[in-house]
C-alpha cells in the first residue's frame, strides 16, 4: 500500500467532515527531519512497514513538539481512513 493512498483518503474523509484546509503529506521516513524543519507539521504518521524507524521519527517529531502516531496496521487502508482520521483526531485533541 503506497503512503500517498492513505494520504489521499485522510484529505477526503477531512473534506467529507467539512474541513477543507487539511494537508497531509506522504514523505520518506528518511525526509521526515528536513520536513519538520521546513514547515509546520501538527502531526507524524508512520507506515506500519516503517516500524523498524519508529524509535528515530518518534524522537524527531518529539523534538519538534509533535505529536507522533504508528498507523494501525489494519487502517493502513484507503477503506480505514474514517477510522484513522478519528484516532489523528484524538491525538491531536489529547495535545491540547
Amino acid at each position: 500500500m503506497s503512503s500517498s493512498l492513505i494520504a489521499e483518503g485522510l484529505e477526503d474523509e477531512a473534506k467529507k467532515r467539512g474541513l477543507k484546509d487539511i494537508k497531509v503529506d506522504a514523505v520518506g521516513a528518511d525526509e521526515v527531519a528536513d520536513y519538520l524543519n521546513n514547515d509546520h507539521y501538527d502531526a507524524v504518521l508512520l507506515a506500519p512497514q516503517a516500524v523498524y524507524r519508529k524509535d528515530s521519527i518518534a524522537a524527531e517529531a518529539k523534538d519538534h513538539s509533535v505529536p507522533f502516531l504508528l498507523i494501525p496496521r489494519n487502517l493502513y487502508s484507503p477503506l480505514g481512513s474514517s477510522k484513522l482520521f478519528d484516532i489523528v483526531k484524538q491525538k491531536l485533541t489529547d495535545k491540547e
